[in-house]
């Protein structure tokens, strides 16, 4: 199978996109948490 530029790119943005979103979307919400109420049912 040949390797097209334009796919190789388009998988390379969408690989990137979702590790993106995968990392900050925990983090903001972890971010917008109270430590108190975190700690509280821990």
């Amino acid at each position: 199978a040949k390797m097209d530029a334009r796919e190789t790119t388009y998988v390379v943005i969408m690989a990137l996109s979702l590790s993106f979103l995968a990392t900050v979307f925990p983090a903001w919400r972890a971010a917008r948490l109270d430590p108190v109420e975190a700690l509280r049912y821990e």
